[in-house]
């Protein structure tokens, strides 16, 4: 078999994404895109006939909100829709549109390279992890993986450093998004311990912090609140809170490096001149900050460490570069985060490096240096499931229903768990059983993801019928459901997978809209 060109690393984030690719060498590097930069804003505008993806979307905002979309990465897997030219767009075709502009970028400097890993936030349910892939396939890729993104921050660390016995902790702060994971790292292994997070704590709520006090302070000085719709119409309030968030943005940036900045705020036709200083902006992230380190002591616990047994703390995603982020992890750990892998870039490289693998495990091999060629072929990569899944059943005839955990949170991947359950009634001729995701014992405080329905069954059955459940967790994060009544024999599978909406009409016109577009 020939050798074949490195697959791509899609790191698809909430503010900013990448794209990587292991080079001839054995290097694994950011292909940057046709702007010349290594990141490309999270952002779609739609300007007419055209699509535009990145900075000019991303500064459009200020002048034509309405047109353009940001932080879709939140919204995936939900019911949230865009509406432009008669198509309904959901968060999976906004994402496939930012793919395109990657994919297309890319291919630009790789030729026809369109096979790639995709990474996805660790704490992203069954449901976010299926959505995303398919907006990767709708942009043209060929999904060889999804990879949690801490976990291809590791990876990009561990080949670079090549750390023997060593255990570590990823802090990855990134635009919207917030994931903790624990792994040992040993040569070519790399073995998550526990993972956790919050899918919508993120840089971006450091911006809306800002934002807050811009408003407060506007206020105060000119007796104007922005918020008021009898201050600003509608489309006076979207474009000036835009323009706020942007500035909001830039004084975050610029108070990683200066103790104090100055922003310029105008809205009705007044203008204030605002000055942040670093420690003010300290004290009013103070609850964020608490929450950050709440979510990391929690998943430390949680896979029974303490705070004292890291060798080493990775700061991964741009938001760790705020200095009252490392402080934070300074003071929790007592040492400083490692940013030797660039925290903007490192889990595209590590997506890279995964999707190299992935392409050896089928049988490829690559067109890279011949000691890098046989470390990835040796790279094992085992990842755990975010979240308990399990299905809901009745404690006895008339009891309370109760989460049944099948695989449990932190489940090494892939994994196979199988239980037997039994019907209740007597005549059933119909089998049905939720499947959950969720660390509660209570159904309701629980996601559920999909039904396993058994069917057709005879009139006359007994009560008390055996029901084999069985779940299959794949290295994806994909899961697959099984039933089989014992007495008939009877056995239904399902992948759970996103359903409902996408399943219309106007979700196929927006695919082929995303199939069709322009996009720059």
């Amino acid at each position: 078999m020939n050798d074949i060109a490195p697959a791509l690393g899609i790191d698809l984030g909430t503010t900013f994404s990448v794209v990587a690719q292991v080079n001839r060498g054995g290097m694994p590097v950011t292909l940057p895109n046709v702007e010349g930069t290594p990141t490309t804003p999270s952002v779609v505008f739609f300007d007419g006939d055209r699509i535009i993806v990145g900075a000019i979307a991303r500064e459009a905002m200020a002048t034509d909100p309405e047109l353009v979309v940001q932080l879709v990465k939140r919204r995936i897997g939900s019911e949230w829709i865009f509406e432009y030219r008669g198509v309904t767009y959901h968060a999976e075709h906004i994402s496939a549109l930012i793919v395109k502009k990657l994919l297309q970028d890319s291919q630009r400097l790789t030729g026809s390279v369109n096979q790639a890993a995709v990474t996805v936030p660790a704490y992203f349910n069954d449901t976010m992890r299926a959505a995303t892939r398919h907006a990767a396939e709708m942009a043209g890729v060929e999904v060889l993986g999804l990879l949690s993104e801490p976990t291809a921050a590791a990876v990009a660390f561990g080949y670079d450093k090549r750390p023997v016995e060593l255990r570590g902790i990823v802090v990855d702060l990134g635009g919207g998004t917030f994931d903790v994971t624990v792994l040992e790292f040993d040569h070519n292994d790399l073995i998550v311990k526990g993972t956790g997070g919050d899918a919508y704590l993120g840089g971006a709520n450091f911006d809306k912090v800002l934002f807050d006090y811009f408003v407060d302070q506007f206020d105060q000085s000119q007796r104007i609140d922005v918020r008021d719709p009898e201050s600003l119409s509608i489309e006076e309030f979207t474009q000036v809170s835009q323009d706020w968030l942007l500035r909001a943005n830039r004084a975050k940036h610029d108070l990683s490096v200066r103790d104090r900045t100055v922003v310029q705020l105008q809205a009705a036709g007044l203008s204030t001149r605002l000055e942040v200083s670093r420690e003010s902006f300290e004290k009013m992230s103070a609850v964020m900050l608490d929450e950050f380190s709440e979510k990391i002591t929690d998943v430390v616990h949680t896979a029974g460490f303490s705070m004292k047994d890291f060798g080493v703390v990775l700061g991964v995603g741009g938001a760790t570069r705020m200095p009252m982020v490392q402080d934070r992890i300074r003071s929790l750990f007592g040492t400083a985060p490692d940013t030797s892998v660039r925290p903007d870039e490192a889990v595209g490289l590590g997506a890279a490096l995964y999707g190299a693998r992935c392409q050896m495990e089928d049988g490829h091999g690559l067109m890279i240096e011949r000691e890098a060629h046989d470390f990835i072929e040796n790279m094992k990569v085992t990842d755990v499931s975010a979240h308990s899944l399990g299905i809901s059943v009745f404690e006895g005839e008339g009891g309370r229903r109760r989460m049944e955990v099948l695989l449990g949170k932190n489940t090494p991947l892939p994994d196979v768990k199988s239980n037997t359950f039994f019907t209740m009634r007597a005549g059933d001729t119909q089998i049905v059983v939720p499947v959950l995701e969720g660390d509660s014992s209570v159904p309701d405080e629980c996601l559920r993801i999909g039904t396993v329905v058994i069917d057709g069954l005879p009139a006359n059955r007994p009560a008390h019928q055996p029901v084999t459940v069985t779940m299959s967790y794949d290295r994806d994060g994909i899961l697959k459901v099984t039933a089989r009544d014992d007495s008939s024999e009877k056995s239904v599978s399902t992948v759970i997978e996103r359903t409902g909406q996408l399943q219309t009409a106007s979700s196929d016109l927006a695919a082929q809209a995303v199939k069709n577009a322009i996009v720059l």
